[in-house]
């Protein structure tokens, strides 16, 4: 069996690093590819690529870094490598993939692209308590793995599947305690701010134009509400969440 791995966060990022090893453990695994974005695509969501030129280049066997975003991605490793993948995995994305993060992810849309050529596709995700500061990867490797064989298993998981899976920030819990959940998407608003609104770049406007300020997104992901049953809360919780095809 082949798989296709990528991911938003670079090629060399530590979550597509961890993921490509826990796989190419695994037995039922023949092959781990990975095409995945040159330079990190956080946020970029389904964007493709279409007005300028992507480079493909092999930095190991069977390992690309491509110049596009992480749908490209998906893309260019399902139709220009010759192989016939059996699922897609993306990530892990270094930070959840929680309720409304799921239309704006290009971990996610990655794993939808996929999901298109009829494969099997998994979005992974690690929410994070203290980004963006220093994370244990390999102390993930145990829940990580037991995830991907207990979920990949399921006989009614088929092609044009995706799962979209966040695993939550609990480094103190043995992994083999972590309750997998199969949840609905939380769609309730992000809460959060745009930082400082006092610093003004007037030194670009004309003297009479009205002042304005430099804006810097902040969400605040651990002040999410959490309405039980759904993803946010399972995850924040301190469990794993599933969600399955929920696009609308």
């Amino acid at each position: 069996m082949k798989v296709l791995v990528t991911n938003d966060d670079g090629w060399d990022a530590p979550g597509i690093r961890l993921l490509e090893s826990v796989l190419s453990e695994m037995g039922w695994v023949g092959e781990v590819w990975t095409v995945a974005p040159a330079l990190p695509q956080s946020g970029i969501s389904h964007q493709m690529t279409f007005e300028r030129p992507m480079q493909l280049t092999q930095v190991a066997d069977r390992r690309f870094h491509l110049t596009g975003t992480p749908a490209d991605c998906a893309r260019v490793g399902l139709t220009q490598l010759g192989v016939e993948f059996d699922w897609v995995f993306s990530g892990v994305n270094n930070g959840g993939n929680l309720g409304v993060d799921f239309y704006i992810s290009g971990t996610v849309a990655a794993a939808r692209e996929a999901t298109f050529f009829g494969k099997k596709a998994v979005a992974l995700s690690q929410h994070r308590l203290d980004y963006p500061g220093a994370f244990d990867w390999d102390a993930r490797r145990g829940l990580l793995g037991r995830v991907i064989e207990e979920v990949c298993a399921r006989a009614d998981v088929g092609g044009g599947d995706l799962l979209n899976i966040n695993l939550p920030d609990c480094p103190d819990r043995d992994y083999r305690e972590v309750d997998i959940i199969d949840c609905v998407l939380d769609r309730s608003p992000l809460p959060y701010d745009y930082g400082d609104l006092t610093t003004p770049f007037q030194d670009q406007l004309s003297p009479d134009s009205a002042p304005v300020s430099r804006l810097q997104y902040r969400g605040r992901y651990n002040a999410r509400d959490r309405i039980a049953g759904k993803d946010v809360a399972t995850c924040l919780s301190g469990n794993v969440s599933v969600s399955r095809n929920e696009y609308a």
